[in-house]
């Protein structure tokens, strides 16, 4: 990025930077991440908290057009997620964002999206692993599908996370496909051994994209 470019970025932030929000932000971090009997100003230097506002000042340079900070909102998501922030927080962030978000540019709206979809996946993982082991439990080639399908979604949750954070092993994401994909094909054999209408579970007509669909 040219000095000039990266000038104008700095000026546009300033420019927009209003002060009391950036400490409401924060403070509302702090009781995320503490709790609300916290007291702020021994917290504000926690790394947690720290990490946070860094990662929130680089996603609004990149608001404001600094090409060296053009993925600061996925590392800003991660952090949110990851810390559990509430969705008062997370639109308080984004709506400051927007205060600083040039024309064409998404990270705002790609902030919040990311953050909001890697929390609640992250809540449904869980709740996901729970009714798994469950279905575990019950007899019966119904009980049986269900388990192979919710095993199936947990591997697609994982897949989802790892698209969404932009993860850089694109074969690991292969490899939860993979799974889920497994998975969804023995609870099929379940329904077609054992239902009296196998053909309703019988899906050898889906099409899978092959590498010639990418050229």
């Amino acid at each position: 990025m040219s000095t000039s470019s990266l000038q104008q970025a700095l000026e546009r932030y300033h420019a927009a930077y209003d002060n009391d929000t950036y400490i409401h932000i924060r403070r509302r971090l702090i009781v995320d991440i503490m709790g609300t009997a916290t007291d702020f100003i021994s917290h504000e230097d926690d790394t947690n908290v720290v990490d946070i506002m860094n990662a929130l000042v680089n996603t609004c340079l990149e608001c404001c057009g600094a090409e060296q900070h053009q993925t600061a909102h996925i590392q800003l998501a991660k952090l949110a997620a990851w810390s559990e922030l509430s969705d008062e927080t997370l639109n308080m962030i984004y709506r400051y964002l927007t205060t600083f978000q040039q024309a064409g540019n998404t990270a705002a709206e790609d902030f919040l999206g990311t953050a909001s979809a890697l929390l609640h996946a992250s809540a449904g993982e869980r709740e996901v692993g729970i009714a798994t082991a469950f279905a575990n439990g019950v007899h019966g080639w119904r009980g049986r599908m269900a388990y192979e399908l919710l095993a199936a979604s947990d591997y697609l949750l994982k897949a989802a996370e790892l698209l969404l954070q932009h993860h850089a092993d694109q074969a690991y994401i292969r490899e939860k496909l993979r799974y889920a994909l497994s998975r969804i094909t023995s609870a099929l054999y379940e329904g077609v051994r054992h239902s009296d209408c196998p053909a309703l579970f019988d899906f050898n007509s889906i099409y899978f994209p092959t590498e010639k669909d990418g050229r």
